[in-house]
């Protein structure tokens, strides 16, 4: 048997309770490195916008978060939410509007310019000193700021620490050779009792070369075990028709939670 073929195998597990959820029982890659020389460059993610080759968007939001988003929360108030790699994400404006405040990094500014139109809310923006090139948004009410700019030069505007982190879109996006130093970032941006919700993807990466790329548990373990607590709260079936294009039949997507050991 070839490595394409015991690479990725889900078995759907279907239990009736109060209600029907699906588990699904996966197989990982036996070579979790397979491809870690897959580079995109930033001007690359830029033209994807300019192209609006953005099917990664949700206009609607994330279903997952929807459903976990109080027991993320916790019912506290006043909160600092961090969004890498943003976009055009909705659900900034979802957590804005329960009273917390949300920073997001991103590299098109097209993508931040879009958000705040789709949201139909006012904003100002400005350089960012600490970071030439790069500016900062602003909505006019205060509650969310967005950087443009390379997540990893971010560190140097000196944005603090955060009680939550929502990574849906983020790691799955940055070339695997930048993994541990986007871990790593992350990590310092944890603040006391942070909250970290992040989504990956499982499939056959002997099919499809990324992004989003494959993240098995093994690197996830290695990447934020050593100060995180993990936890598993769902597995989906995430595979749609636009997939098959990618040349897999399937495709899982993984929510974790992550808190301070």
């Amino acid at each position: 048997m070839g490595i394409g073929d015991i690479c990725l195998q889900s078995k759907l597990l279907c239990r009736t309770m109060d209600d029907t959820r699906t588990l699904l029982d996966i197989k990982e890659c036996p070579d979790p490195e397979i491809q870690k020389n897959r580079v995109l460059t930033l001007e690359e993610w830029q033209e994807k916008w300019v192209d609006h080759k953005i099917s990664f968007h949700q206009e609607q939001g994330h279903q997952l978060l929807k459903k976990h988003l109080d027991s993320f929360l916790k019912g506290e108030s006043g909160l600092r939410v961090f969004f890498p790699l943003c976009g055009k994400a909705v659900e900034m404006k979802w957590f804005a509007d329960r009273g917390h405040s949300v920073v997001g990094v991103e590299i098109s500014e097209l993508g931040i310019r879009e958000f705040f139109k789709e949201q139909d809310l006012s904003y100002s923006e400005e350089p960012v000193m600490e970071i030439p090139g790069a500016k900062v948004f602003k909505s006019s009410t205060g509650s969310i700021t967005l950087y443009c700019c390379s997540l990893f030069d971010l560190p140097r505007a000196n944005i603090g620490k955060f009680d939550r982190i929502w990574d849906r879109g983020a790691l799955v996006a940055v070339n695997p050779s930048d993994h541990k130093r986007y871990a790593d970032i992350m990590l310092s941006l944890m603040g006391k009792g942070c909250h970290y919700l992040l989504c990956v993807l499982s499939y056959d990466p002997t099919k499809y070369a990324g992004p989003p790329f494959y993240i098995p548990d093994s690197e996830i373990k290695s990447l934020f075990g050593s100060l995180c607590n993990i936890h598993c709260l769902e597995k989906v079936d995430a595979f749609e028709e636009r997939h098959k294009s990618w040349g897999i039949d399937s495709i899982v997507e993984k929510l974790y939670l992550f808190t301070e050991k």
